[in-house]
């Protein structure tokens, strides 16, 4: 293939400084990503900003998808961040006299295991249509910016710093010329390593008048720490020039994160919420809310709520009402007198938890905009109704999996929101609506996989490893996790003593389907299980497989100052396994804390196959093992070292089971970091590689990688997916939803023997002649539709129109001038055919077909005979006149069947004869030919039935 690769380019070598990457461009042009939702589940919202005095224009910055803007309150959204270095964002500000200037701080501060890293500050002059990269880079996380109210140069951004390690490029930072230099404040304020300024806040009168607060935080593999005793709240009176600790009523040693607030009517009066050791009572400053009426010389400890601070700690004043304060935590708290009590301020709980950012109409402040983890809402009567916004395709994704339908339908795990079913083609003109989507369970969703003999035998998981078997017919669900008691051999690995679970399972721990047996599972923990009756028993077939570092794995007392182990930091767990599609003995495992392990036997023995990779990499977090499809002792190793600080990928490849490896990497960019991957079944020389900001793939197995975004934006992925029938590659995001590519089959054929030939008439996948069943009807403009494949048009602008379908023959020119081409399509009974003559460029083509063949123009006695026919009809239809009217001005005899078939449409009592309707294909085999100048050849075109029929 390389060999092919290399003599293909030389027949595309123009006056281009890339050779290779003009070849790539060329024959990938056709292929699209398409953006299929879904959309009702949401997604995380860590910033909302709107206009004081317009709250119908408002900005949502996500965790990981970017940031939208709605300038209808929230009725329709556009994406206006989508190509830049990074879709992780922290914090937004738009400049209020002047909105089209808006700031967006890149890498979100919401520390979890999953959350992804920016790289600085961006601006747009233009209200969102550009942006420019304004410095920062090494940041990694902003948590907040702050812009003076009456100067568009000047702004304050509140930098945490790395997550995963210890870096100078965190705390405070001010410009003073629209973000052309940055000065790093310090006197007076944390300046080292570790501290990072976690919140900012401008008094609103006296812009002078700032308060900062800082905090230490480190995620490590198998850890989380927080709080030191350098952090705390600052105040300066100086525009940041000097700052002194506020002290009098705080905290007085170590202090983790606190979130700021300050009333925009009373500005004396300030709130916190402060992460701090816990206390017995108020009586002692702990952790939970402060408050201060005389600008933070004296604070009061009024409550000791404070839930889960690393994640949350966002407080809230009623721009009005110094009295009443909101904490955005699992729950929406609302407090009427200060922050002495709280209640529960969406407790029926029709928007969901885990609240991370708000927005207060100054002018209507019962009005406000609140985000949480399942995206954005809307309240116009002080919460006591919300309009939750499902239009935002922002789901987080794990792991996906797709059954064998027709259409199929693909299972996703999703970042706290759950497990869901979606469609990839919902016969609806419209689109992919949210209407064909559900909900499987709630958790924090992760692996799937379908039994691909029987698509209502699906296996679902949560986090750690809590795995469930589900029939979608009945919706019916078995929970078949692993447990001592449902473990046959169990008794021989309990040691006795131990406090700690019986099973290690990772926050994501992997689980897959047997390709050779239906019934057959594998699932991680430290050790290895198997299953031979689809999850009612479980065998230990493994010994640990991790370090077993003792000093890694009690992660009882994780999170520091407050500890928060949900299971997201356990360690010394199997990430990743596989099973050879050409030999079921052989089983590979890889660990979070380095180690590669493989067995030839089911698991009766194991080695450990990775001991001889370099240095640098031991110890790193293995993220995905790839079985080769192709060959027996062949596996793929992607190495994900952004959790010990090493940004840059890391991708090996064996041949040999694991006695030698070699890097796949070549000419990845130094930066990126891989998440996900796949190797074709069909071509072993195609690859896809999923990184932290889009898709790379190779056609040469690795030695040369191009860009494959296209027109996808840049977003991390963390899964992909080739449909074994479809040919369909299949990307899922953790901020942007599902992305489907149709029909990447030609790139499964790129071969030898292409070589030399002036045109190639590739085999062409089947397709399915589909039925609409849109649900029809007008409902206003808040929806959303997932992308429908590129054959699937609308066929007027109505919104209850019906559907058309095109379909697409591939084929591919090598020659630089271009290439005249006739395609010719013969029905299976050789009566009709349709010709498509064409001129193309250099590349691959996908040349359209609406399925109709050539007509003779109808006898214009007919036609007259058509006219008497309508006119006699009392009260005839406009819709039947305006058809009539394009019957007789018809030029060609497809034109005029067309319209005869729209007459049939409006009325289908006009008794007109069946034979002068357009002759469209039907379902069969059709012979396709391709003619250039000297070459002639030939393939079939095969045309399904939509499945509705049968």
């Amino acid at each position: 293939m390389k060999n092919f690769l290399l003599c293909l380019c030389a027949l595309f070598i123009v006056h281009t400084a890339s050779p290779q990457q003009s070849y790539f461009d060329a024959i990938t042009k056709p292929l699209q990503w398409r953006n299929i939702g879904p959309a009702s589940q949401g997604g995380r919202i860590v910033d909302i900003e709107s206009l004081d005095d317009d709250y119908r224009k408002v900005w949502a910055a996500t965790g990981s998808g970017g940031v939208w803007y709605s300038e209808n309150a929230g009725t329709t959204w556009r994406s206006i961040f989508d190509k830049y270095e990074t879709a992780s964002i922290g914090d937004i500000a738009v400049f209020q006299p002047n909105p089209n200037i808006i700031w967006v701080g890149t890498g979100e501060v919401n520390g979890r295991n999953s959350v992804s890293w920016g790289n600085g500050v961006y601006k747009s002059t233009d209200g969102g249509k550009t942006f420019t990269c304004m410095g920062l880079q090494a940041s990694q996380t902003i948590a907040r910016i702050v812009l003076h109210p009456s100067n568009p140069n000047i702004a304050y951004v509140a930098a945490m710093g790395a997550l995963w390690g210890h870096n100078r490029e965190r705390g405070l930072y001010r410009t003073e010329d629209g973000g052309a230099t940055w000065q790093k404040l310090s006197n007076g304020l944390p300046d080292n390593d570790r501290e990072g300024c976690i919140d900012v806040i401008m008094d609103p009168v006296n812009p002078s008048t700032l308060y900062a607060a800082y905090y230490y935080r480190l995620r490590q593999p198998h850890n989380f720490q927080s709080g030191s005793n350098n952090g705390g709240i600052f105040k300066s009176t100086d525009a940041g020039k000097s700052w002194r600790k506020l002290q009098d009523g705080l905290p007085g040693d170590s202090t983790g994160r606190i979130g700021l607030a300050i009333c925009k009517s009373q500005p004396d009066v300030l709130m916190a919420i402060v992460e701090a050791p816990k206390t017995a009572s108020l009586a002692t400053p702990g952790s939970g809310i402060y408050r201060s009426d005389n600008g933070g010389d004296h604070w009061e400890y009024v409550n000791m709520y404070n839930n889960r601070p690393f994640y949350y700690s966002q407080i809230r004043l009623h721009p009005r009402d110094p009295n009443k304060v909101y904490v955005l935590t699992t729950p929406f708290m609302v407090s009427d007198n200060g922050g002495k009590t709280f209640t529960n301020g969406s407790e029926d709980e029709e928007i969901h938890g885990d609240f991370h950012a708000m927005w207060i109409d100054p002018k209507f402040p019962d009005r406000y905009y609140i985000g949480a983890d399942k995206g954005i809402s809307l309240t116009h009567d002080g919460g006591n109704k919300f309009i939750l916004f499902d239009n935002l395709p922002i789901a987080q994704y794990y792991r996906i999996a797709a059954d064998m339908r027709t259409p199929y339908r693909i299972y996703g795990g999703l970042q706290d929101n759950g497990f869901y079913a979606t469609e990839s083609f919902a016969r609806d003109v419209r689109g992919i609506l949210n209407d064909v989507s559900w909900k499987v369970h709630w958790g924090d969703g992760q692996y799937a996989a379908v039994n691909p003999n029987d698509a209502n035998d699906v296996y679902t998981s949560s986090e750690n490893g809590t795995i469930r078997r589900l029939n979608p017919a009945t919706h019916e669900l078995q929970l078949i996790m692993p447990t001592q008691f449902n473990t046959r051999n169990a008794g021989a690995f309990i040691k006795k003593g131990s406090d700690q679970p019986f099973f290690r399972f990772n926050w994501s721990a992997p689980f897959l389907l047997s390709q050779h047996d239906s019934k057959t599972l594998y699932m991680g923990a430290q050790y290895v299980l198997k299953s031979t009756d689809a999850g009612s028993n479980w065998q230990i077939i493994s010994g640990d497989l991790s370090h077993a570092d003792s000093s890694k794995i009690k992660t009882g007392n994780s999170g520091g100052i407050t500890p928060d182990n949900t299971g997201a930091e356990n360690f010394g767990t199997i990430y990743t396994l596989a099973q050879s599609p050409k030999d079921s003995k052989i089983i590979w495992a890889g660990t979070d804390d380095g180690r590669v392990h493989l067995s030839q036997d089911d698991g009766t023995s194991w080695k450990e196959a990775n001991t001889n990779w370099p240095a640098a990499m031991k110890g790193l977090w293995i993220d995905r093992i790839v079985a080769s499809a192709h060959y027996r002792e062949k596996a793929y190793a992607v190495v994900d070292g952004h959790r010990s600080n090493v940004f840059k990928p890391l991708l090996m490849v064996t041949t040999d089971f694991g006695k030698t490896w070699r890097s796949l990497v070549n000419n990845l960019p130094a930066t990126e970091v891989l998440r996900s991957f796949v190797e074709d079944a069909i071509n072993p020389q195609l690859l896809f590689a999923g990184t932290e900001t889009g898709i790379w793939c190779s056609i040469d197995g690795g030695n040369q990688w191009w860009r494959f975004n296209k027109n996808m934006p840049t977003v991390s992925i963390y899964d992909l997916l080739i449909h074994s029938r479809e040919s369909d590659l299949i990307a899922a995001t953790h901020g942007r939803s599902l992305w489907v590519m149709d029909d990447i089959s030609y790139l499964q054929q790129l071969e030898t023997k292409m070589m030399g030939q002036r045109t190639w008439l590739f085999a062409q996948k089947p397709v399915v002649l589909w039925e609409n069943t849109s649900r029809g009807g007008q409902r206003g403009h808040m929806w959303y539709g997932g992308d429908n494949p590129p054959g699937i048009q609308a066929a007027s602008s109505l919104p209850r129109a019906s559907m058309e379908q095109t379909i697409f023959v591939t084929v591919y020119v090598s020659t630089t001038a271009g290439e005249k081409v006739q395609l010719t399509i013969t029905d299976p009974r050789r009566q009709v055919s349709a010709v498509i003559d064409t001129a193309l460029t250099a590349g691959v083509h996908r040349l359209p077909w609406d399925l109709s063949f050539a007509s003779s123009k109808i006898p214009d006695a007919e036609i007259a005979n058509i006219e008497a026919m309508v006119k006699s009809i009392p009260g005839v239809e406009r819709s039947v006149l305006t058809a009539l009217r394009r019957l007789q001005q018809a030029k060609t005899g497809g034109e005029q069947r067309e319209q005869i078939a729209r007459l049939l449409e409006a009325n289908p009592g006009i008794p007109i004869s069946g034979e002068y309707l357009p002759v469209k294909a039907n379902p069969g085999t059709y012979e396709l030919q391709l003619k250039a100048e000297g070459y002639t050849q030939n393939q079939t075109l095969v045309i399904q039935q939509d499945p509705l029929h049968k």
